[in-house]
């Protein structure tokens, strides 16, 4: 099922890559289970661990009232039941205008096809050795 794993989460980031976050949601929502769990990174500002796609929802829309995101998929890494992507992700600030770029990885976890978790880190080498890989 790696494969198919694969093809989900791309679908999904593609969306994000073209069309941005807001685009993106309704195909994340019908690929992920009802109780997916989304993790932000710790020392993310105000990060937190959210779970069912309408509180996830939520929260993409409160992030997105005061910045714009445009997000980079570099390279996905299948891990059979778990995708690592390493992404690019350019912010700006709606109403400061400030900008700034991060370089970042997004675990993956599905299950029987769906989306079961998304975990985000600051650090692509921590993703790395949260799956058992080094860079």
């Amino acid at each position: 099922m790696s494969q198919e794993n694969v093809e989900v989460v791309r679908r999904v980031a593609k969306v994000i890559d073209d069309e941005g976050f807001e685009a993106a949601f309704p195909v994340f929502a019908e690929a992920a289970s009802l109780d997916v769990e989304w993790r932000e990174d710790p020392s993310w500002p105000d990060a937190g661990t959210y779970r069912g796609t309408e509180m996830i929802r939520q929260l993409m829309v409160d992030r997105l009232d005061s910045l714009d995101y445009d997000q980079q998929t570099e390279r996905l890494i299948d891990l059979d039941d778990r995708v690592v992507a390493r992404v690019r992700w350019r912010r700006r600030g709606k109403v400061s205008g400030a900008q700034g770029d991060m370089e970042l990885a997004i675990v993956w976890t599905l299950r029987e096809g769906a989306i079961a978790r998304v975990e985000f880190y600051l650090n692509r080498a921590d993703a790395l050795k949260a799956v058992g890989l080094e860079e």
